[in-house]
Parts: structure tokens; sequence; C-alpha cells
């Protein structure tokens, strides 16, 4: 029995010994000089170990200084200390039960070379990982369960050469820890995950895992983690550089790998992205201080991303448009194209669609700058921009409401708010708008007008409602204000101009068209209107050839498209203090003239409507010139029906003088032009009637011009101009505006040719008209054939030659001497008979037949006694009585009698200095408006009458 408990005891201590010799040094020589060859002649993993112990009695193993090596002996992975202690009791409960596993500054290095070869990745051959994997996975024989696992100090080093910029990093310390790793069923271990990045903490993981079922719930923490070298690296294709920035995220997240489709949710999780800044070509082009996502959901079996608050703050972005318009900020995030399709695509599989939802996305105390290479103009600033949009989604049937603040150009601010729905169109509008800046639509006008927009400032609040479906519509209401607008010609110079304009009430409407304002305001309007040398003027060329070639074809109507007319209603126009300025080139001499202090309202326009506008303008012009106009007319019919009655008072006559140069050939020195203009349109017909009022016209020096009326413009002045320096003309025109060729210019200048013609053609008919008098038979003063007295019958035209000269105060009377060659010669010749008959039959004489006797003495002288005889034989044949002989023989004797030319010219003289006397002793004229003219020889009246013409002169 002792014999038996000897060897039993001494089988026992050599079991012991044995075991503490295994444990003590067998196991840990055998673990260090056989298991590295072992590994890498099962697995192909160079594996190197310092020191082994393990202490057979606490079953805990220390190894020092584990290395995984390359072909070239180098370290790709390390281990200073793995530490584990086995409980070998939970056997009995068939559990293989580890207490602590301890690893201590594991260190791997992960590297790329240029071939894209990835280290590790030689060392496990796909066929040894696939026959490990299932050898490992069928040794499971009982359940493995490890109470505390712990990595300490661990680290990581990554370098990729097969990209164009090598990457490298460096990421330690790495601590993690993990609490009941178990493979029982729903049983769950706590994990807990710090890395550092440059003795950084950025990211920690707090985590609880089942590994049957497969399942992970827990939270990733990411703080400030750098993110420049990596976006070079994992986005080397997009061309925006990231200078800095750092991404902050808190991510709860659960996990079900058991599932045949793996369950993956995200709930609350928050993502902070922080000083990022994005260059083009060394240049800031976006800076994002701080982008704040909060609220994020994420599930990937329902394939569905929720974001409860999006929020940016004091961002910046510079954007650039480049040819076509093309964004630099889109093109610097896009990615170069490719021809290579996806897998997706190629095998034509369906992917689930993903819905998206952003419920608040706000942008704060930011700014933009917008600069269009296209044009030449100066950048767009917006600052203090604040922005809200809710409700993005990818259900297009959602509305998007927006709200948009900003400052524009540091002056001018800007306001929009209101919603859009994808699916219908549907689009709303509230706009605010204060001084903004029209000088930058200047250079977009630049390739279709000369016209150079200086200044302009738009106030506006309006609202819009619009749909752009198949049907499109667009509603806009609002109020408009357009300040200090100033525009341009090519060469600088101000064409139009005003202080203010205000339009209340706009309402506008496409469908059907209709534009409806309530009320237009105009205040310190100005036109600059100049007509050029060649006659065009400064509003003609203000279109370029190019766009008023093109726009035709681009807004040519279809042929079937039957279009609607626009529906205008405008209510009350007021103008206050307007001004204009003309210049004329084209006359001889240069003509300006300026308006100020124009004032007018036009009451409502309607295209619907048949009842007249009024028209009401007043203003000054020149320095103390006055124009009024009123009118009553259809604005969009203004033929068919218009009544204008316009009043112009105390005009400045001198600076006529370019037209009366240019069409009477005359300077104007001095005189006042007033004027009461009627007209009226109906149907096309245009008749008017002009009162035209000359105070004190006197003309200046003689103006050559090949387009001047040839009539003696001084003559018609005089005989217009009333004592007290008055010229009153009534000149009616009329014209059919209808006609291709009317021109109003030319009926006036037409009416007042004729006008002025009239003083060559009938002088003292114009005269008649206007003192109210009969003149037509003024033009003579009638004598008897070869008498220079005055006959009764012309008094009366020496009292209207009177009233003409004391009305016309200017006038001068010419007198022409006339005669008649005929029947003055024939009269002479009688009177020289007579006379002579008188001599040779003396008063008193008591002879009889005296009268016969002294025709006898008479014809015998001037023919002979035979001829006598023979004479009066031939008369008493012919039973003549005694008186009609005695005048056949006078009429004979006549013919002998010889009247010379200045016979004529002195009866004629005698004719005017009767005329003269008669005129300056009874009608009291002054000698000096009374000249007599060189004698002439003129018609005989009836045979028996001469007329001493009678003209005037000024």
């Amino acid at each position: 029995m002792k014999k038996s408990l000897k060897i039993v005891l001494f089988w026992l201590f050599s079991l012991f010994i044995f075991y503490t010799l295994s444990g003590f040094v067998i196991l840990p020589w055998w673990t260090k000089t056989y298991l590295p060859s072992l590994i890498k002649e099962s697995f192909q993993l160079p594996l190197s170990l310092e020191e082994v112990t393990f202490n057979p009695f606490t079953f805990e193993l220390h190894v020092k200084n584990i290395a995984l090596k390359d072909h070239n002996e180098s370290n790709i992975s390390t281990i200073e200390h793995l530490y584990v202690n086995y409980e070998p009791s939970f056997l009995f409960k068939k559990e293989f039960y580890v207490k602590t596993i301890l690893v201590d500054r594991p260190f791997t290095n992960f590297h790329i070379d240029q071939n894209g070869t990835f280290n590790l990745l030689t060392f496990f051959p796909s066929s040894s990982n696939e026959h490990n994997a299932t050898q490992t996975s069928s040794s499971l024989v009982m359940p493995l369960i490890i109470e505390h696992v712990e990595l300490q100090k661990g680290g990581i080093h990554f370098k990729d050469e097969s990209v164009k910029e090598p990457f490298a990093l460096d990421i330690q310390p790495i601590n993690y820890v993990i609490n009941n790793l178990s493979f029982y069923k729903d049983d769950l271990s706590i994990h807990a995950l710090k890395i550092a990045l440059q003795n950084e903490e950025k990211i920690s993981l707090a985590s609880s895992i089942s590994l049957e079922p497969l399942k992970f719930h827990g939270e990733l923490h990411v703080d400030r983690l750098p993110l420049k070298d990596f976006w070079r690296y994992l986005l080397p294709t997009l061309p925006a550089t990231l200078e800095q920035g750092a991404l902050s995220l808190r991510l709860p997240f659960s996990m079900d790998l058991s599932k045949e489709v793996p369950l993956l949710t995200i709930d609350k999780a928050e993502a902070h992205l922080e000083e990022i800044r994005f260059l083009d070509q060394t240049n800031k082009v976006i800076e994002l201080p701080s982008l704040k996502l909060d609220g994020i959901d994420f599930d990937l079996q329902k394939a569905s991303i929720h974001i409860q608050n999006a929020l940016i703050h004091e961002a910046f972005v510079d954007v650039q448009l480049h040819e076509h318009y093309m964004p630099n900020v889109a093109r610097l995030f896009s990615p170069p194209a490719t021809k290579t399709a996806t897998t997706s695509q190629q095998k034509g599989t369906k992917e689930k669609a993903w819905t998206f939802a952003l419920d608040t996305l706000r942008l704060t105390n930011s700014a933009l700058i917008l600069t269009d290479h296209n044009v030449k103009g100066a950048p767009i600033h917006l600052s203090g921009l604040n922005a809200t949009l809710t409700s993005l989604s990818s259900d297009m049937n959602r509305s998007i409401v927006y709200e948009l603040n900003t400052s524009v150009d540091k002056d001018a601010s800007l306001a929009l708010k209101g919603s859009f729905v994808p699916s219908t169109t549907q689009l709303t509008v509230e706009l605010k708008a204060k001084a903004l800046s029209l000088a930058k639509v200047q250079p977009y006008l630049h390739p279709f007008t000369t016209l150079i927009l200086k200044e302009g400032l738009l106030f506006s609040d309006a609202k819009m409602n619009a749909s752009f479906g198949k049907n499109p519509l667009i509603k806009i209401s609002a109020d408009a204000e357009l300040s200090k607008l100033v525009l341009l010609d090519r060469f600088k110079n101000t064409l139009l101009q005003w202080e203010k304009l205000k339009m209340d009430s706009i309402a506008y409407a496409s469908s059907p068209a209709s534009l409806h304002v309530k009320k237009i305001s105009l205040l310190k309007p100005y036109v600059n209107l100049d007509i050029k040398k060649d006659q065009t003027t400064n509003f003609s060329d203000i279109l370029k050839t190019q766009a008023a070639q093109t726009s035709p074809t681009k807004t040519k109507p279809s042929s079937t498209t039957k279009e609607t007319p626009l529906e205008l209603l405008i209510g009350d126009i007021a103008l206050q203090n307007g001004s204009a300025h003309f210049k004329d080139a084209s006359l001889p001499i240069p003509f300006a003239t300026y308006m100020t202090s124009l004032n007018g309202k036009f009451s409502t326009l309607n295209t619907q409507s048949a009842k007249p506008s009024v028209l009401k303008l007043e203003g000054k012009v020149n320095k103390y010139g006055y124009a009024k106009i009123d009118g009553s007319l259809l604005p969009f019919d203004f033929k068919n029906r218009a009544t204008l009655k316009l009043i112009f008072k105390n005009l400045d006559m001198k600076s006529f003088t370019p037209y009366s140069g240019k069409f009477v050939g005359y300077a104007i020195k001095g005189g006042k032009l007033s004027m009461d203009l009627s007209y009226k349109i109906r149907k096309g017909l245009m008749e008017g009637d002009n009162k035209i009022n000359l105070d004190s016209l006197t003309l200046g020096e003689k103006i050559e011009s090949d387009e001047a009326i040839n009539v003696p413009l001084g003559l018609a002045i005089a005989i217009l101009k009333d004592s007290r320096g008055q010229i009153d003309i009534n000149l009616p025109v009329s014209g059919d505006m209808n006609s291709p060729e009317f021109r109003y210019g030319s009926i006036v200048w037409r009416a007042i040719g004729n006008l002025l013609g009239s003083v060559i053609t009938s002088p003292f008919k114009l005269l008649g008209s206007v003192l109210g008098i009969e003149t037509e038979n003024l033009t003579s003063i009638d004598f008897a054939a070869g008498e220079f007295a005055l006959i009764g019958s012309e008094e009366e035209k020496m009292e209207h030659y009177q009233l003409i000269l004391e009305k016309r105060g200017e006038l001068k009377l010419l007198i022409t001497p006339s005669f008649n060659e005929t029947i003055d010669t024939q009269a002479l010749q009688e009177n020289n008979v007579t006379a002579q008959i008188e001599t040779l039959t003396p008063k008193g004489s008591s002879e009889k037949n005296s009268y016969g006797r002294a025709i006898e003495k008479l014809f015998v002288t001037y023919y002979s006694k035979e001829a006598y005889k023979k004479e009066l034989q031939r008369y008493q044949e012919e039973k003549l009585d005694k008186g009609a002989i005695y005048e056949r023989l006078r009429s004979k004797i006549a013919e002998k009698i010889t009247v010379t030319p200045e016979a004529l010219t002195t009866l004629a003289n005698k004719r005017a200095t009767a005329i003269r006397d008669n005129l300056i002793t009874k009608h009291k004229i002054a000698p000096d408006r009374l000249q007599i003219q060189e004698p002439q020889s003129s018609d005989a009246l009836r045979e028996k009458w001469v007329g001493c013409a009678i003209s005037i002169s000024n």
C-alpha cells in the first residue's frame, strides 16, 4: 500500500515536475523556436518572437517583440508585448475562457507600392485564406469567451506609392478595449476604441457587439479629423484643392449582419465640418468655417437618408463664370468624363431608389462674389447672406420653402421668400429689392445696343405665382421704383435720365396676357434730342446692326400660332419737373432750345376701352417761354381719334433763326412767338386750326439756303404786322395720316408757304383778309384815256390806301406811272384836234358854221383841198349826216397828229403825281410813304381806261 502510494506520489511529483518544466521551459522554448517555422510553413508568414514566458499555474502567457516580417526581413507588423491570461476551469463548463488579453504597442505598416501591390496581401494567398477560414470555422467546437481584451498604444503607418502624389499617414496611439467577448447567442460584448492622429485623439468608438447573431450597436465619435490629405488621396481626379478642413462626427449606429439583407441604421447623428477651404489654382474659391448637420437618420434597408438641420455659417464662395457660363464651382467638383459605364448600367440592373429629406438648411452671415468673364463688368458682391430652405426632399410632390436675405455691393439689399413644388413646377416668390444697381446690366446690353446704362437703382416689392408646366402661367403683382437712371449714347452724352420713376400696383398675367398699373409717377425726367448734320439723331443708332438682324429670327412666331393681344391698363401717369434739350445741327445755323419745369399727367390708358385718355402738360421754354398741351386721345389708336390743343407763349424768336434761315432765308433779329394750335384727328384724317401770334418780329441778315421759300419776307411781315407790332395768323392745316407720304412738318410749311406766297400774287388780298376790307380793285387807279385827272369813282380806293397805311406803319405805297400806247395816243390825237378846232373857232364868234370851216381848214392843211373834196363827196354819197361827216374828217385829221413817247411818259407821270398829291393833300399821307416808280406801259381797261398800277412795299 505504501509502495503504491509512493509510486503514485512519484508519478504525481514527476508529472508536476514535467508539467512545471513544460510550462515554464518547454512550451516557451517550443513556441519561440518552432512556432515561427510552423506558421511560415503553413501560412507563409515570416514571424519572429524575441521572448516567450508562460506560467502553467496561473496560465499567463507573455510574448515580447512579436514581428511579422517581409521577404527582406523588414517588420510589417509588430507587438511589443502580448499578455494572455487563460482560465482552464471553464473547460468543465465546456467553454474556452480567456480572462485577459493585453496587446501592448501593436504596430502595422501598410504599404502599397508603385505597382499597386498591397504588402500584406502577398502573405495571404487566396487558396490558403480559404483553407484557413474553413479550418477556423470548423475548429470552433466549444464557445469562446474572452473577458477582457485591450490594445494599448497601437499604431498604424500607411503609405501608398501607386498614386500620382504618394500618400502617407501615421495613426497613433490606438487604444481598443473589449469586455465580455462571447460567442453565446445574444451575448453582448462591450467595445471602446480610441484612435489618435499625431498624438491627438481624433476617433473614438463605444459599442456593444453580439457575435451570435452578429449585431453591432454603438456610437462613433470623430473629433476635428483633418481632411486635407484624405481629400487629395481619395479624390485625386477632382480639380478642387482642399487647402484645409476638419470633420467632427457623432454617429450612433445599429447593424445587424445576421439577416440575408444586412440592416444598418443611424439615428440622430451629428456632423460638423470646420474651416473648409477649397482652392482653384491657389485662388480662394470656397470657404466654409462651419457646416453642421444635426439629426441625421440613415436606414440601409429602407434606402433612406433624413437630416433634420443643416447650418452653414459665414461661408464664402467665389463664383467665376467662364465660357458658355460654366461656373468654376461646378467645374471644380466635376470629375473627368469617363467612357466606362458602371456595373449596374452594363448589366441593366435596377438599384433601389433612395429617398432623401432635409428638413431645414440654413445659411447665415455668408458672402458670395460673382464674376462673369463673358462680359467686361465689375463683380457682384453679396454679403451678409442669410438663407433658409425647408423641406428639401427627393419627393417631387413636396413643397420646398425658401427664404433669402443679402446685401448687394454694400449699398443694396435683396430679400426673397417663397416655395417651389418640383413635380408641378409651381413657384411662388416674394421679392423685396432695395437700391439694386442697374449699371451691372450694362455689359449684357453691349452686344445689342450702343446705349450706356451709367446709373440706375431698382426698388421693388413684388410677388409672383408661376407654373412652368404644359400650360405655363405667370402672375406678378408688384410696386417698383427706378431711381437715378442715366442713359448715355456711345459718345457718353446723356440721352435720358430721371430722378425717380415709380409704378404702383403692377399686375401682370401671362394668360390671358394682361398688364395693369394703378399709377405711374415720373420725377425730374430729362430727354436730350440731338439732330445731326446728316439729319440722323442721337437715337438713330442705339440698336446695333447685328442685334437688329438676328432678333427677328429669334422672335419670329409660328405661322400657326395666334397671339392674344396684351390687355394693357395703366392708371394716371404724372410727370413732375421734367426737362428736355433739343438741338438741330442739320440747319445752316445750329439750333438749340431747352424746356424746363415740365409738369403734367396722362389719365388712364386702357386697350379694352373706347374712352379717350386725357393729356395735360405744361412747362417752361428757355428762360421766359411757356408751353401747355391739352389733349384727348386713344393712345393705342391715335389715328382713329384724337383732339389736341397746344399753347406756346412768349417764345424768343431769335432762337428760331436756324429754322428761319433754312426755310425762309433770313435770320431773326428779335421778337416773341405765341401759338394756339388745335388738332382733331378722326379715322386718320387730321384737321388743324393754328393761331399764331408774332410780337415785334424783326428780321436780320440774309441767309443762303437751298430750301428757303422765295418770298419777300420783309413785305409779308410788314403786311401782317399791325400798328402795335403784332402779327396774328390763322393757319388751318389738314392731311391724311393714313398716307405713307404724310409728314406733319411738310404740311405746316406748305401752309406757311402758301400764306407767304400770297404776298407776291395778291398782297392787297392778304391785307384785305387781315384788315377786313374789300381790296380786290386796289391794284390800280383808273384814268380816262389821254387824261390825268382823278375821277370820282377812285376816291374810295384812296380811302382804303389811307386805312392800310395807317394800320400798317411799315408799309409804303408804290405808284407806277402808266400809259397805254394805243388808246392814250388816240386820245391825245383827238385832244390835239379838238384844241386846234377851238383855236380856229374863237369863243363868241358869230360866223355861221365856223366849226365846219375849222375842220375843212385843218383837213386841207394836213392833206389837200382835192383830198377834202374827194372825202366830202364820198361821205355825201354814203348819205351821212353833217355830224357824221365831221367826225369822219376829225378822225382822218387825228391820224396825222404825231404823239411822241415823251408825251405818253409825261401823261403817265402826271397821273402818278395826281394820285400822290391827292393822298398827301386830302388823306394826309406822309410823302416818304409814297414812292413813284418808273413809267411803264399797261393794258387798257375796257378799251377806254388806263390803270396806274399801285403796289406796296416795306
